[in-house]
Order: structure tokens, then sequence, then C-alpha cells
């Protein structure tokens, strides 16, 4: 019985050192795809960042020249008196207010998403980023983790060192997005910045131009 005794003492101290030597193999595995997912994840925001303000702000001088058109057209049909003063004085009324519900529609669900992450985190608009961006990639993560297909020496790798494997996943996902979360506002910085000096300047330059237009025109 001693003898017995010993020999499960010593299997069960076997099997014990042998599921922290496992255990240790898949916590250094996990840490390395954490690493190398979020070095990617922070790429992937900061292209789809660029490429999503590049078009934002494309759109948005694209809008601005065709109203700027729109009225040097009003304003040359009036110097060339095919419109009189009556009727150029009620067509630049009409396009401005036009233009202002044209762009409180377009503006309407951005601007609705903005308000409810700010409501959400208090009206700090740094954390309200980091907030979006974080949940944003702890869905890609996990939906890409679950969908890359995994050998079977992996998945008995995880088995024996006593972790699940969609657990495991979804520690992935949180850490990467919690990298994210911290990493957001440095990595998308640049961005923003540039996109806003750009919406900016055309801002002025339609404003002083609209200004500039409707000094000319008849007072009404």
């Amino acid at each position: 019985m001693r003898s017995a005794i010993l020999i499960f003492s010593a299997l069960t101290a076997g099997l014990a050192l042998g599921r922290k030597f496992l255990a240790g193999e898949v916590a250094s595995r996990k840490n390395k795809v954490i690493e190398a997912a979020a070095i990617e994840a922070r790429q992937r925001i900061r292209e789809q960042a660029n490429i999503v303000l590049k078009d934002s702000f494309v759109h948005f001088a694209a809008a601005t020249g065709v109203k700027l058109l729109i009225l040097i057209t009003l304003w040359l049909f009036w110097r060339t008196q095919l419109l009189g003063h009556d009727a150029i004085s009620v067509a630049v009324i009409i396009c401005l207010v036009g233009f202002v519900i044209r762009d409180a529609w377009v503006i309407y669900p951005t601007a609705r998403f903005v308000l409810s992450a700010l409501v959400r985190n208090g009206w700090h608009p740094i954390r309200a980023l980091g907030e979006t961006i974080a949940a944003l990639v702890f869905e890609e993560v996990l939906m890409e983790a679950e969908a890359l297909p995994q050998p079977r020496s992996h998945m008995l790798l995880i088995k024996l060192s006593g972790h699940d494997q969609d657990t495991m996943h979804t520690e992935i996902a949180a850490a990467v997005a919690d990298i994210a979360r911290q990493s957001s506002w440095y990595d998308l910085r640049p961005y923003i910045f540039s996109a806003a000096a750009k919406t900016v300047s055309i801002m002025v330059l339609y404003g002083a131009t609209v200004a500039l237009l409707i000094s000319r025109l008849p007072h009404y």
C-alpha cells in the first residue's frame, strides 16, 4: 500500500508539473498572438482612419464645390440680367436654406452616433474614441480568431493545459482591444488634425466666397 501511495503521488506530481509546463507554453503563445494581433490592429486602425477621413474630406469638398457652383451660376444669371433683383434674392435664400437642410440630413447619422458615444463616456471625447475603437477591435479580433482553423495539436495542447479555446479567444480579443483603446488617440491624432485643418480651410474659403457673392447682390 505504501508503495502504491508513493507511485500515485509521483504520478500526480508529474501530471501537475506537466500541466503547469503546458499552461506556461500556452500562456507564452497567447502573449505572442496578442502582441502580433495588437500591431496588426493598430496598423489597420491607421489605414482605415486614413481612408475614411480622406473619403469624407473628398465628399465634403465636392459638395462644397457644387454649392459654390450653384451660387456662382445664380450670380452670373443676375449679372447677365437673366434674373431680376427679386428673383435672385428668392433663389439665393432658397439655395442657402436647401444647403442647410441637406447638410443636416447628411450629418445626422454621424452626429447621433458621436453624441451617443459622448453621453456614454461622460462627455470625454478621447475616452469615447478609445471605447468605440476598442469595441470594434474586440468584435473583429474575436470573429477572426473563431473563424481561424486550428490544428489538432494546438487544440490538444490547450485542453491538456486546462484552458478553454473559446475563453482564450475572448481573452485575446479583450487584450488586443485594451491596447487599441489606449493607443487609439495617438494613432488617429495626425489623421484627425489633418482632416480638420483641411475641412476648416474649405469652410473658410466657402464662407468668404458666399459672403462676397451676397455682398454684390441687391440688398433685400
